[in-house]
């Protein structure tokens, strides 16, 4: 059933099946992009507040009414957003209550079960990822997913990971993704594209012609503040630490600044990884006493005095760590610390506090106002101050620690918004993403983000309904200008990408159409394992395999009955060896496979937290004493190609079986028989089983005449042929070189995992080289949501 064309120009709202009538107003943008969604894989882009829920609700409601087994699940990022999604179809929706569902981390296990099997499911990517590994979520019972806020799809995110298992088992599904903003990364956007399968991109924008009577006009106010002299004075203090840290880590070239002097928290933390290959206790302490410097810097010129002081009491309070005494015992540090106590006592603050607080009074009776923030304490003292000052203020932040909210709580905070009894909502990045609140007329940037999406997501809290006022609160001289500028531009080639994306008229390729690969039976197929990275099983696709997705007992990537793969990273094969995984996996599959082959992903030259004596010790220990060759390569695509090549020459040129050697050892006599006959070349599990289902018994099976095997649905004369071959053929001793090689692996089967011996003492490393950088107790120096 197509979507129907409006009945009359003067409609005002839509008549469709399962949509309640007179309810949903009618739009015909909304219609439009629905009824190309429902046809093919579709990329919403439109800005917020005009309703891409709504269209969620006509492509969900045309499949279920197409068939009573059709069933549709949405996802969104966060609890607040599901849970708003859920009461949009409550509402909307003609399906009995019992028949659409939500689930989020907040229910209990034992109620999911029931839940899958409802009609519509509202969840949150997360809950449904371990459901789908549980085996309790199963992708192919569905007809629709549609992800919403979907520029989250890249990566390791949990859409990604169920888009994959959706596009694998689900033949003739649909997907439709959703949002305001795209990521100013073009690479990213390829990535959305390729992961979910998406053959058209619909975009508007508030210029578009037919969305244009539905936008609301939003004036843009960027608002300058200056630090004090008092303030100034701890800046400098920081500043100057810090500085005197990254020159020492530059000139020892562990560092480089870049074009403008400078370096990124980012990129400190990266060199975390780096640091057992750093010998010098005083570059190491350098480095991770830079990155507390660099995150109180940004808290105090952007945030506020209160919250870096804050941030200073922890540092004194947990006084353990790399770099901490020296740190706290400095004398620009603690000059800094003992000022900014004293300008607090005196009643100084960042100046954006009380421009917050004049901006917060500019929100009239009856209308309704969002502050955002990056943090939960400068939510905190937004909420005190304006509390103090009388505002009916509330706060909305994540569910996360000790001091987060409830989701129970959350949809409280928004409903008492919506109700009158807040005039203004403080929040963090939880309230970002697809909130519709009422009415919202003001919008307040207390801090600048150098995301595009973020930026569009916070502006688009107002102007839904009616005009609004967004205020952008920003720090001369300060990352908030940087912040600034970088949004502009990010945000300006979003949109110029975004359009490039939209199919043309007069074309009938999709964006996808590049990285569809060759068809057809006459291409090998490839096993991944589920816990494989998607980008790597998207390139295999690309490059012209197929592949199964299937959890492996052993390796990563079977391509034949002899062969298995298992791929690691270079950070991933430096910690197997501490953590003794990697003799025990090459142990595991030269037990199972006799070819096993271990490839390692990336350059050397970027080798960390491990020796060059011990890393080539490692690779040594691989080839000769395991007998196991190693391949390296850059990236993904190589990853790849190898796998291709090597899976087209076994299985095409070779014409090996492709079969997964499962680890569990067969117990039962049943299984012990099933056992036996599935290794015979070209008989699986379930051929054993119709097998044995007719003989009965492994005796009568192999004293089975050829025709007789030939009935069993499955076996053909080629296997038949085989299993008398096998049955009748005669045993010929081994040879003394033979006998050797079997022995030898017999002695590696009996080398199981209780004795091996630890691999750092094998190579001769140091187990303190193994500690976990995790377990520094690192301050978290970015957004806690």
């Amino acid at each position: 059933m197509e979507l129907k064309e409006p009945i009359t120009a003067q409609a005002k709202f839509v008549e469709f099946p399962l949509v309640k009538p007179g309810l949903l107003e009618e739009r015909a943008y909304q219609l439009d992009v629905a009824k190309i969604a429902t046809a093919q894989n579709t990329l919403v882009i439109l800005p917020t507040g005009l309703g891409k829920t709504a269209i969620a609700l006509l492509i969900i409601a045309d499949f279920l009414s197409k068939s009573s087994e059709s069933r549709a699940l949405v996802l969104a990022p966060t609890r607040v957003l599901a849970n708003q999604h859920y009461s949009f179809f409550l509402k909307y929706l003609d399906l009995p209550s019992d028949e659409i569902a939500i689930l989020t981390g907040e229910d209990p296990a034992e109620a999911r079960d029931s839940t899958w099997a409802r009609r519509l499911v509202c969840a949150t990517p997360q809950v449904a990822l371990v459901e789908l590994e549980k085996g309790k979520f199963k992708p192919q019972d569905f007809s629709l997913i549609v992800f919403d806020e979907v520029h989250r799809a890249v990566g390791n995110y949990a859409y990604t990971l169920i888009a994959s298992a959706f596009n694998e088992f689900r033949q003739g599904g649909r997907i439709v993704g959703m949002t305001a903003s795209l990521p100013s990364d073009k690479t990213k956007i390829e990535e959305i594209i390729s992961k979910l399968k998406i053959t058209k991109v619909e975009t508007r924008d508030e210029k578009s012609d037919d969305v244009k009577p539905f936008v609301f006009k939003t004036d843009v106010n960027w608002i300058e503040v200056e630090l004090g002299p008092e303030l100034k004075s701890v800046q400098e203090l920081l500043r100057s630490s810090l500085n005197s840290r990254l020159k020492m880590m530059e000139d020892a070239s562990i560092i480089h600044r870049n074009n403008y002097g400078s370096i990124t928290l980012k990129d400190l933390l990266k060199l975390r990884t780096k640091i057992d290959q750093i010998q010098s206790s005083q570059l190491r302490n350098a480095l991770f006493s830079s990155i507390r410097l660099h995150h109180a810097l940004n808290l105090l010129e952007t945030q506020s005095l209160t919250a870096f002081t804050k941030f200073m009491d922890r540092l004194n309070e947990r006084k353990r760590g790399f770099g901490m005494s020296e740190l706290l015992n400095e004398q620009r540090i603690r000059e800094a610390y003992e000022k900014s106590k004293t300008l607090l006592s005196k009643g100084e603050e960042h100046p954006k506090i009380q421009k917050v607080i004049e901006l917060a009074s500019s929100v009239k009776s009856g209308e309704r106002g969002i502050i955002f923030a990056s943090y939960r304490d400068t939510v905190d003292q937004i909420h005190s101050a304006l509390t103090e000052k009388g505002f009916k203020a509330g706060y909305l932040i994540g569910k996360s620690g000790e001091t987060g909210q409830s989701q129970k709580n959350q949809l409280r905070s928004l409903q008492q918004l919506r109700d009158g009894i807040y005039d203004i909502l403080v929040a963090t990045q939880v309230g970002e993403e697809g909130l519709d609140v009422a009415d919202c007329n003001v919008v307040i940037f207390y801090d600048n983000v150098p995301s595009a999406v973020r930026f569009v997501q916070r502006k688009g809290r107002t102007g839904r309904r009616k005009e609004g006022r967004l205020y952008v609160l920003i720090t001369k001289g300060t990352r908030d200008e940087a912040y600034y500028w970088l949004s502009r531009r990010r945000l300006g080639e979003t949109r110029k990408f975004a359009k490039t994306l939209v199919e043309s008229k007069t074309e009938k390729k999709g964006p996808l159409d590049q990285f569809v690969g060759p068809q057809g039976d006459n291409v090998p197929l490839v096993i991944a394992d589920t816990r494989e990275i998607p980008e790597l099983v998207e390139k295999l696709r690309q490059r012209g395999s197929r592949v199964e997705v299937k959890q492996l007992d052993f390796g990563d990537f079977v391509l034949s009955e002899e062969i298995v793969i298992e791929r690691k990273t270079l950070d991933d094969f430096v910690k197997s060896i501490y953590d003794g995984r990697l003799f025990k996996q090459l142990v595991n599959m030269s037990e199972k496979y006799s070819r096993p082959i271990l490839v390692i992903q990336g350059e050397k030259k970027h080798l960390s937290g491990i020796g060059e004596t011990a890393f080539y010790g490692a690779l040594a220990s691989v080839l000769a004493d395991f007998k196991v060759p190693v391949f390296f390569a850059t990236n993904e695509k190589e990853v790849a190609e190898i796998i291709f090549h090597i899976a087209r020459r076994e299985q095409l040129e070779k014409k090996k079986e492709l079969r997964v050697r499962e680890g569990r050892k067969p117990v039962s006599v049943a299984e012990n028989q099933r056992y036996i006959v599935s290794g015979i070349p070209g008989v699986s599990g379930v051929l054993a089983d119709r097998l044995l289902s007719r003989t009965e018994t492994i005796e009568k099976l192999f004293s089975s005449a050829e025709l007789d095997l030939m009935k069993v649905n499955g076996i053909g004369e080629v296997t038949a042929k085989r299993i008398r071959e096998l049955s009748t053929a005669k045993y010929i001793s081994a040879t003394p070189n033979e006998i050797e090689k079997i022995a030898e692996k017999d002695s590696l089967e009996q080398y199981s995992s209780s004795s091996l011996p630890d691999p750092r003492s094998l190579l001769g490393l140091d187990t303190k080289q193994a500690k976990d950088t995790e377990s520094l107790n690192i301050p978290p120096p970015g957004e806690d949501e």
